[in-house]
């Protein structure tokens, strides 16, 4: 049923010029600059849905979508302009054949000639060995960061530089490129049998923050790592010591009093009537639940209607959403059966857009009804997915928090397809949960009601398919303090028809 609603004039021109560029093979796959993958030819498509112009790209066992705002071809490549979670964050999708060269090299490159500049200036009779901002395929490193070796006092580092252009993501992603960058270096033959005796991390200016905090629960051992900002402007490099900040700092007013806790009673009976009229429509599949100051309806963890929990308005839709009126009900009602049948895992047609959209909120839907299943020690009474986080004015969201049997919480990263930086998001999310069971504040904001919570840290689990965890995944863990015990939790492939845990480990 979906692309019955007509998409606007300059969408059929962009669909038209994208499945043109689409004819002529594959790509390499950026997110605000970020390299994503390589995508196949006929692995990608541009279809109408609901009069929205939607970009699906897949591979092996991963599958992304956007819906496309606008569309521009140039001799690069291919740069759209997007929307995804529903509306509510903007990117950049860029789609490239120019297997040498990423998106904006040349600023890399220059960033990389500027970041030897300020080393060799502003660290007395150091010497940078080598730089290199291309990609290599041999660590697995990205070409976003220029890596260098730099011989200091008879002594060599590893370096690895951002440049302030690139997108926040990359520049905390730096840590777990380095840790790699650090490991090929010590490991190989590059060197020539030299002892390498730590890592420099180089970020922008006042972007740190992120890599400071990760730093104080993460140790490289015999080769400790260094953080220290880059001021381009005044061609300083200045040291930063590890230290959390915004929330855990305590600066900004209580910030534990401003995260979402469970409330399921202040919704208006008029509001719940409403949604009780929406929860019939397929009350088998449809799940009712409370998200900050919304209440959102959602079919195995694809989100199609949200409530105002103090207001009247009813949104509905499939990434951008519109106010429900009373003559809206016939094609919400459509929607329903359209996401109902396509949102299964018996579905007929596993390529739709409805069946591989937000594949981890499926994930987290399905673990969601029972957390045992991965662990038997886990309580199968708590669940609690989308958990806010604060760091500052960022608010983030924990995948699923639970607990053991004997009270003990534990953290779960939900992964579907490879991401190297899986272990050090769930190291995030396990501070900032930590931050606030060390101030009794599960307990006292309704979370875990009857069940007394241990005075031990959390648990970290990073799960996913067996074989979709991150070649690096293992040697970044391992960095993480035992402070934060992290455990590989890998399941079945096809989780969607039920999960299946095949293996439990702990990586550090």
């Amino acid at each position: 049923m979906t692309g019955h609603v007509p998409i606007p004039e300059e969408l059929s021109r962009a669909r038209y010029e994208l499945e043109v560029f689409l004819l002529g093979g594959g790509f390499d796959l950026y997110e605000d600059g970020r390299f994503l993958s390589a995508v196949e030819r006929g692995r990608c498509s541009a279809e109408p849905s609901y009069g929205k112009l939607i970009l699906s790209c897949r591979g092996e066992g991963w599958a992304r979508s956007w819906r496309i705002i606008s569309c521009e071809i140039t001799s690069e490549g291919a740069r759209l302009q997007c929307s995804k979670q529903i509306g509510r964050v903007r990117s950049v999708v860029f789609m490239s054949r120019e297997k040498t060269i990423a998106p904006g090299s040349g600023l890399r490159s220059e960033f990389a000639t500027e970041l030897v500049r300020l080393i060799e200036a502003n660290f007395q009779g150091a010497r940078v060995e080598r730089a290199r901002a291309g990609r290599d395929d041999r660590p697995r490193l990205h070409g976003r960061y220029t890596r260098v070796v730099i011989e200091e006092g008879g002594k060599t580092f590893a370096g690895l530089g951002v440049s302030g252009l690139e997108a926040q993501p990359t520049i905390d992603g730096a840590l777990g490129a380095g840790l790699v960058w650090l490991k090929s270096l010590s490991g190989g033959k590059r060197l020539a049998k030299r002892t390498v005796r730590g890592l420099k991390l180089f970020a922008p200016r006042g972007r740190a923050g992120t890599l400071a905090a990760r730093l104080m629960l993460v140790d490289a051992g015999a080769a400790p790592v260094s953080l220290y900002e880059v001021d381009d402007e005044r061609g300083t490099v200045s040291p930063v010591s590890p230290f959390d900040q915004g929330d855990l700092a305590d600066k900004m007013k209580s910030p534990r009093r401003r995260a979402t806790w469970p409330r399921e009673d202040d919704i208006s009976p008029a509001m719940a009537s409403r949604l009780r009229s929406i929860v019939e429509l397929a009350p088998e599949v449809i799940e009712s639940r409370k998200r900050g100051a919304w209440v959102e309806l959602s079919i195995n963890g694809l989100s199609f209607a949200r409530a105002s929990a103090k207001g009247e308005r009813i949104d509905f839709g499939i990434e951008t959403m519109r106010t429900l009126r009373e003559p809206d009900r016939p094609e919400l009602h459509r929607l329903v059966l359209d996401v109902a049948a396509h949102r299964r895992a018996d579905a007929t047609d596993k390529r739709h857009y409805l069946y591989r959209a937000h594949a981890e909120r499926w994930l987290e839907a399905v673990l969601r009804k029972d957390v045992s299943v991965v662990d038997p020690g886990l309580d199968p009474r708590f669940a609690y997915s989308q958990v806010p986080t604060y760091r500052g004015e960022l608010r983030t969201y924990i995948d699923l928090l639970g607990a053991t049997q004997k009270g003990r919480l534990v953290v779960m990263e939900l992964k579907v397809a490879e991401d190297a930086e899986a272990p050090l998001q769930g190291l995030d999310y396990w501070m900032r949960v930590e931050w606030h069971r060390l101030r009794g504040d599960f307990t006292r904001r309704g979370y875990f009601k009857g069940k007394p919570l241990s005075d031990e840290p959390p648990l970290l689990y990073l799960v996913a398919p067996l074989f979709r965890f991150h070649k690096t995944t293992g040697l970044v863990a391992k960095a993480i303090s035992n402070r934060v015990p992290v455990y590989r939790v890998g399941i079945n492939t096809d989780w969607r028809s039920g999960i299946r845990a095949l293996l439990v480990e702990r990586l550090n």
